[in-house]
């Protein structure tokens, strides 16, 4: 019935290849978590809990129960390969509707991902999904290259979206709106007379590294009516925020539907930017398109500040209700806040490039693109001498930024214990639901646990093997340079207190132990716990190399691999180093020491050794995996320029 009815158009040998690969990827996704989901399903059963549950959804013909574990979280919905594996659902597909719902009509099975949820997760959600839908099961390639994008989009997105009206980013007001809500808070604003132009604005990570640095753009953004976010990097700065944007808003989605709200108000458009002619010709694309929209005039960009004064009254005889500025931020958000009140339109909107897209000078990504958010690829492709800064740092730079404000809003949050009054009114909990609470949290340090042992593993084994002929290179220098063993064995304290041997390329000369003691007075490390100097003799000349650049610590990737040690973790210190611990000290050795960590790509040997232990102490109570990702990624530019290193 499905392949009659609504997959007509596609033939019965595409539709068995695309189950078919949907059970050979699900198969291989079973191996690839049967550990993991083994873990669960006994963890659950120790516990005495529901081991399975099963939710009931409409399927093409009839209702289909999905294996899930009944908790929530990330892992919860691993069951569901079983059901995949049964051809219940695929793994793309039409919108999962619960029995409680009215039976919809399907395209297809249902999904456990799908083109409608892809869009909507990156805010394009007012895009129809069905085209790209059908094309997905057009055939086997396009059907697996929407499984590509969907991976993508569920990567770097999140399902989580906030009520919030406002969101707060580099003391930038955000208003979290649908696409919707933007055009009624627009439209609204442009029925109203008003004394002065209402000013809105879009941004992306591009505007929001300029008002990062830029006070006056930062001032006047503020200042308007709303902020509108726009691009994957607005969104992923949310996530980390804990708050997800209803909706990617930009003006070249917005202009169509602007368009034709302000047709049915009988309202006019007045276009003010661009290189010569190209606002007149994306006035004549938008007449084709809206023959009923009064446009009421267009005037390029390019004009001297001696010609403002009769732009102004080219723009305000014409008698526009809204006024698209497209100057590139922050120009047009300067030119706007510096003129609003000589300005006789309701409403003015800074739209960057909107005109060349609309004029046809310049091509719009693909949907299948912006599906994944990388319509910045398109963007760079297209002109890369103009926009290869923007991107290729200015992205990074941004999301650095977004994190360390996620950082310092994480460090001025007040601990819980200094929020609760003399009197402490706890909710009525029953024994069964704080057993519950106890075991969701047993559960996600196990899995915490797991995750963190499987990076490990994965990193160091690759690394091994990747590195393997620097590595030789290195034991031959080393061994060239002096006699002796290559590699450097020494006893180090791991988690709680245990001892084990730890591996380095040997840096120094054979006898180096037996002239510590007459160097200790030339230590240069504050606490003297730790025994380090800048210009110590014992050190070769090709040790004076491998410390610099780290390569000496390689061989731990052994230590991490048998598992005496993390990728991320306090240092392992030394015995008679952890002898002379205070009691807060002995905080480092309550989790398994690592090759790097948060003192390591802050400054190394240049941090006193109290803050060090700060800074370890710090990371054992925030652990995470994004956070040991994070710390790796931050340690390959402390390497790289030697940061604190000798």
């Amino acid at each position: 019935m499905m392949n009659t009815l609504n997959l007509s158009k596609t033939c019965i040998p595409t539709l068995w290849s695309i189950q078919f690969a949907d059970r050979i990827i699900a198969l291989a996704a079973l191996l690839l978590f049967f550990p993991l989901i083994s873990c669960i399903y006994l963890y659950l059963k120790v516990m005495n809990k529901t081991k399975l549950e099963r939710v009931y959804i409409h399927g093409t013909d009839n209702l289909v129960g999905l294996y899930q574990f009944p908790y929530q979280g990330w892992t919860h919905q691993l069951p569901v390969i079983i059901n995949i594996i049964k051809g219940d659902i695929g793994l793309l597909g039409d919108e999962v509707h619960f029995s409680f719902e009215p039976k919809p009509v399907l395209f297809c099975r249902p999904g456990l991902v799908s083109i409608s949820s892809m869009q909507r997760r990156i805010g394009i959600d007012f895009e129809d999904s069905l085209p790209s839908l059908r094309k997905a099961y057009s055939s086997l390639w396009n059907y697996l290259l929407a499984l590509v994008r969907v991976t993508i989009n569920s990567a770097l997105t999140s399902n989580k979206t906030s009520q919030a009206e406002r969101i707060s980013l580099f003391g930038l007001s955000l208003h979290n709106a649908t696409m919707n809500g933007m055009l009624n808070l627009i439209v609204s604003k442009a029925k109203t007379p008003a004394k002065s132009l209402t000013q809105f604005a879009f941004v992306n990570a591009d505007c929001l590294n300029k008002a990062y640095t830029d006070s006056q753009y930062h001032r006047e953004l503020n200042n308007c009516e709303a902020i509108f976010a726009d691009g994957i990097g607005a969104r992923i700065a949310c996530r980390w925020l804990g708050v997800g944007l209803k909706a990617n808003l930009n003006g070249t989605d917005m202009l169509p539907l602007l368009c034709e709200q302000l047709i049915k108000e009988e309202l006019s458009l007045f276009l003010l930017g661009g290189a010569p002619e190209v606002a007149h010709q994306a006035a004549q694309q938008l007449q084709l398109s809206h023959p009923m929209l009064k446009i009421a005039g267009t005037h390029h960009g390019f004009f001297h500040e001696a010609d403002t004064k009769s732009v102004l009254k080219i723009i305000n005889s014409s008698g526009a209700a809204v006024l698209l500025v497209a100057m590139g931020a922050p120009k047009q958000e300067l030119w706007l806040a510096k003129y609003h009140s000589k300005l006789s339109p309701a409403v003015g909107i800074g739209v960057g490039g909107l005109f060349d897209f609309y004029s046809n000078r310049i091509n719009r990504a693909p949907l299948w693109l912006r599906q994944m958010g990388m319509e910045w690829i398109w963007r760079l492709i297209q002109e890369p001498r103009r926009m290869w800064r923007r991107y290729i740092f200015g992205n990074p730079l941004f999301l650095l930024r977004v994190r360390k404000e996620v950082r310092q809003l994480n460090n001025q949050k007040p601990h819980q214990s200094e929020t609760k009054t003399n009197v402490i009114n706890y909710p009525n909990l029953s024994k069964s639901s704080t057993q519950q609470r106890c075991g969701r949290i047993q559960l996600r340090l196990l899995l915490n646990r797991i995750a963190k042992r499987s990076l490990d593993v994965s990193v160091a084994a690759f690394a091994l093997v990747l590195l393997a002929p620097l590595l030789l290179l290195v034991a031959l220098f080393i061994r060239l340079e002096s006699p002796g063993a290559v590699l450097f064995s020494q006893q180090r304290v791991g988690k709680f207190n245990h001892t084990f041997t730890m591996w380095k390329f040997r840096s120094m000369y054979q006898d180096a132990e037996a002239r510590l003691a007459s160097l200790q007075k030339a230590n240069e490390m504050q606490g003297g716990v730790i025994f380090k100097m800048k210009c110590d003799p014992r050190i070769t000349r090709i040790g004076k190399f491998i410390r610099k650049t780290s390569i000496d610590e390689l061989p731990q990737l052994w230590n991490v691999i048998l598992g005496d040690m993390s990728l991320v973790g306090p240092r392992p210190a030394l015995p008679r180093e952890v002898a002379q611990y205070s009691p807060s000290d002995r905080r480092r050795l309550q989790v398994k020491p690592g090759i790097t960590c948060i003192w390591q790509v802050s400054g190394r040997s240049n941090i006193p050794f109290d803050r060090q232990v700060e800074l370890d102490v710090d990371y054992i109570y925030q652990q995470s995996l994004t956070e040991d990702i994070y710390l790796l990624i931050k340690t390959i530019p402390a390497v790289i320029f030697s940061r604190g290193a000798y």
